[in-house]
């Protein structure tokens, strides 16, 4: 795995969010823990950009893992959702990873944002599921 970047809040910011960017083969892997809320917005916004940023004709999708999550308030589902057009408009792809158990799945169930941004069990799957640009 090769690390591109790594994005934390301060120590001493409520709630906290950690995201790290990773490049493998097809895929860029952005990793985000914590609470996402109007404090940490800025973080996540950073990281999905950043991930946006790295995707390339070989890596063409973005797979933002969200297990580590313990909170995902409004403002996160709209960074989601933005960033997904933003995929969308670059020829790229974005899949949530999300165990299904999770308690943030519930959320993305009942705001339907399962509509809009696909949601895997893990960045296997989402690569797997990926079709292979030509």
């Amino acid at each position: 795995m090769t690390w591109l970047a790594e994005v934390v809040s301060t120590p001493e910011s409520k709630p906290w969010a950690r995201v790290e960017t990773a490049a493998e083969g097809r895929v860029v892997h952005v990793l985000v823990g914590g609470d996402i809320d109007q404090d940490s917005l800025s973080v996540l916004e950073g990281a999905l950009d950043e991930g946006l940023a790295k995707t390339d004709d070989t890596a063409a999708l973005v797979a933002v893992d969200l297990n580590a999550v313990d909170f995902l308030g409004s403002v996160g589902l709209s960074a989601l959702i933005r960033a997904h057009g933003e995929a969308v408009e670059r020829g790229r792809s974005l899949a949530v990873v999300l165990a299904p158990e999770h308690k943030v799945a519930r959320v993305l169930w009942a705001t339907a944002l399962t509509r809009i941004v696909t949601v895997v069990d893990s960045v296997d799957q989402a690569v797997t599921d990926e079709p292979e640009k030509a």
